[in-house]
């Protein structure tokens, strides 16, 4: 059921390593799945990687926090990780960014026709969950269910763009709810054809991902046992019957399970069964709250809809690990594999630890600091100082980013751990990706926050401090700023606090572990925090943008860019194109100051001689991809 499967596999913005909001996620996301990030202790438990040959422990730095990533405020890398190795659809990312056919699981097929275009999914015979159920096209109906606002509108679900619906999905809004026009299910049930107005940009990364519906059926019937042979077939025609005549009563009580039931960070023997229902190599076994998260082979799934795991029966994800204290772990053989946010010092002990190979490069993965303007999707009474889209609401926004130390940042926290780090002046194209950025960032409108020195941003931000709040050396501004309580990002706050108050803000560094699900929270102003990306596609990051957006939680409404994502949902468009939309949307995010990106994660993975097989890639998720290949 890997529920990172659940929708589609579209370009992920997640928040990297449980921080980054996986973006596996979000722009692409607009149609789900995902691919588009916390930590802390209870009772302790000590693991020993080497005392079980064939078990591989990594470190996750932020605790799981539900088991579907595809809920607006589960969409987490740490989650997507985790259960990746729980399920297999019809193709998965490797470490090229490059789509890969995964032919065990299924094939497609498009075509043109008077109709539209349609995309057909086939769903291999012979194939089941791990509970015995047999696996077909019917499971992958959830998937337009979850994406679809037409769909949800009809079913009598709540209007996903006004935010409201029974399913609290990141599905919606995207460029799959735009195009698609109906499903057509085969006699067999075997196949599921997508019909679209028209062929689109990346139509292939939006391809349905299994869910055990029959799973979903049960857990609406209050069931809490898997169900015998006969009982799961006939919830699985349940399921397809409240489909075809959009029963509204049972999607609404599937909804709700759907939303809510998966949000758990313990299980054990008292875990329902059926919220465990998968079809990967793996199967999750047990989770302790803030400490770990067990998965081990499923011998009855393993090699059927995916490639085989073959040299290893045992992944452990620790939480309890700081990046602080990775290094140690490592040196002690508590763990074999680590990706994090390394500081400095723990670069320095990395380095002095024999026994492991070291991996470093810069990750797609970019810090951000958003601004609110109002509610999600405008729901809401926000009231903060940087409410609204009046002149003077931009231009108190535009001085509390002005007053932002970026190059100090750079220079004292960064470069220790990534010499070629330099700050970030687009949040979709990368500084790694060479001539490429440094022509995009002369058009793209972030130049005002990065032409001037600090000096001369700061002397222009007291400037409008002066106009705007005239006693802000007596009364300054106070902003309740969300981050993740890790060491980097603490260290990040108070640099840039410091900062602000010279300038008139007074900033409260709100570091909290479950930051994640507070994203939507109108007590804070603004928020620092990361996406990690997943495949590049042409809609860029509108998923996080877009006013009707379920992803854009910091209220921001802007027509201009509205009007730009649409045509980025539209026809394929040559490169060039595509740059024009996506700066004149940067221009519009730097002209309103909602946002300003900050720098390029640097990425150090730590990999124990003993482990064979790790190839870690640049978007989520980084270090598991291709588990199938690990011998330990």
């Amino acid at each position: 059921m890997n529920l990172v499967h659940l929708l589609f596999i579209f370009y992920s913005f997640i928040n990297h390593k449980g921080e980054t909001l996986n973006l596996k996620t979000l722009a692409r996301r607009s149609t789900i799945v995902g691919t588009i990030a916390g930590l802390l202790l209870a009772d302790i438990l000590i693991f020993t990687a080497q005392a079980a040959p064939r078990t591989v422990v990594l470190t996750q730095p932020t605790p799981l926090t539900g088991l579907n990533s595809s809920v607006t405020e589960m969409n987490l890398a740490t989650n997507s990780e985790v259960m990746y190795p729980t399920g297999f659809g019809f193709y998965y990312a490797n470490d090229a960014k490059k789509l890969v056919p995964n032919t065990k699981f299924g094939t497609w097929k498009s075509k043109k026709d008077s109709t539209g275009f349609r995309v057909s999914y086939t769903v291999k015979p012979n194939q089941t969950w791990n509970d015995g159920t047999p696996i077909d096209a019917v499971d992958l109906l959830l998937s337009h269910v979850v994406s679809s606002e037409k769909w949800s509108i009809d079913a009598g679900l709540g209007d996903p763009s006004a935010g409201v619906t029974a399913f609290d999905s990141l599905g919606y809004g995207g460029t799959y709810t735009k195009r698609i026009k109906s499903t057509v299910l085969s006699d067999n049930n075997m196949t599921l054809t997508l019909v679209y107005d028209k062929a689109f940009a990346d139509w292939d990364q939006y391809a349905p991902g299994p869910f055990p519906v029959h799973a979903l059926s049960l857990l609406a019937d209050g069931k809490t046992t898997l169900g015998t042979d006969a009982a799961s077939k006939a919830a699985k025609a349940k399921f397809l019957d409240d489909y075809l005549t959009k029963d509204t009563a049972r999607f609404k009580a599937m909804g709700k399970i759907w939303s809510t039931s998966y949000n758990i960070t313990t299980v054990n023997a008292s875990t329902n069964p059926l919220l465990l229902v998968s079809n990967g190599g793996f199967k999750l076994q047990s989770c302790i709250d803030q400490i770990s998260c067990t998965l081990v082979i499923d011998p009855v799934t393993n090699g059927m809809s995916g490639p085989e795991t073959t040299e290893i029966d045992k992944i452990v994800y620790r939480f309890d690990i700081a990046d602080t204290s990775a290094p140690q772990a490592l040196a002690n053989k508590e763990i074999d594999l680590y990706g994090g946010q390394v500081t400095a010092d723990g670069l320095t002990q990395l380095k002095a630890i024999k026994n492991i190979t070291l991996d470093a490069g810069p990750q797609t993965t970019y810090e951000q600091l958003a601004l609110r303007t109002a509610g999600p999707n405008d729901v809401g009474d926000y009231k903060g100082p940087f409410a609204g889209e009046t002149k003077r609401a931009r231009e108190l926004r535009r001085a509390f980013l002005l007053a932002v130390p970026r190059e100090d940042m750079i220079q004292k926290i960064i470069l220790p751990t990534d010499v070629s780090a330099v700050v970030l002046n687009s949040r979709v194209v990368m500084p790694s990706d060479g001539a490429a950025y440094k022509s995009y960032i002369l058009n793209n409108g972030v130049k005002q926050y990065f032409g001037a020195s600090y000096t001369a941003r700061m002397a222009e931000a007291t400037s409008l401090m002066n106009k705007l709040v005239p006693n802000w050396k007596s009364k300054p501004v106070v902003v309740n700023l969300l981050h993740r309580n890790n060491a980097r990002r603490t260290a990040q706050c108070q640099l840039y606090a410091a900062s602000w108050a010279k300038v008139g803000f007074t900033v409260a560094c709100g570091g909290r572990a479950d930051w994640s699900s507070q994203t939507s929270n109108l007590e804070y102003d603004a928020g620092l925090f990361a996406w990690g990306a997943g495949l590049p596609v042409q809609v860029g990051d509108c998923g996080q943008t877009e006013s009707e957006s379920p992803n854009s939680t910091w209220g921001w409404i802007n027509p201009a860019i509205d009007k730009n994502c649409s045509v980025l949902k539209g026809d394929p468009l040559r490169e060039a194109s595509r740059n024009r939309y996506w700066q004149a949307i940067e221009k519009e995010q730097s002209k309103n100051a909602y946002t300003i990106p900050l720098f390029q994660w640097p990425g150090v993975t730590a990999i124990a001689t003993t482990l064979k097989g790790v190839k870690p890639s640049p978007i989520t998720p980084n270090l598991v991809w291709n588990y199938w290949e690990w011998s330990n």
